[in-house]
This record gives structure tokens, C-alpha cells and sequence, in this order.
């Protein structure tokens, strides 16, 4: 019974800090973004390229073909 008492207290403090981080995300500019490869979903194994913002890597965007060119050959 220990176990789930632990168990739901660190989902409590992960909901919390997911409200957290959300919360700065909203309140972010979002002024230099970046291609990067992110996860399609929390839970998913796939990955995609998309814009994300430098300083709350919050998913602001999706990057052109051009950028996604650049970024798949190194060249930025």
C-alpha cells in the first residue's frame, strides 16, 4: 500500500509540474526558434521535425521545406 501512496504523490507533483511548464510556455515570446526532431506523442517512439522555441522548447511551428532540407543535411 506504500507503493501507491508514493505512486500518487509523484503523478500529483508531475501534474503539477506539467502545469508549470505549460504555464511558462504560454507566457513565452517565442522569439528563436530551432528545427529539431521531437516526439510525435508523450508516449510515441516516432519522431518528426518541427520548430520549437530555443528558450521554453515548447512545439511553436512547422518548419518549411526548405528548413526541413537544411536542417536533414546539417547545413543549419
Amino acid at each position: 500500500m506504500a507503493s501507491d501512496k508514493k505512486i500518487t504523490s509523484l503523478l500529483e507533483k508531475k501534474r503539477l509540474i506539467l502545469k508549470e511548464i505549460e504555464d511558462l510556455q504560454n507566457t513565452c515570446e517565442h522569439i528563436e526558434k530551432t528545427v529539431k526532431f521531437v516526439k510525435e506523442h508523450e508516449v510515441s517512439s516516432t519522431f518528426v521535425i518541427r520548430q520549437v522555441c530555443n528558450n521554453c522548447e515548447k512545439i511553436v511551428g512547422m518548419p518549411t521545406q526548405q528548413e526541413i532540407s537544411e536542417f536533414l543535411n546539417g547545413t543549419r
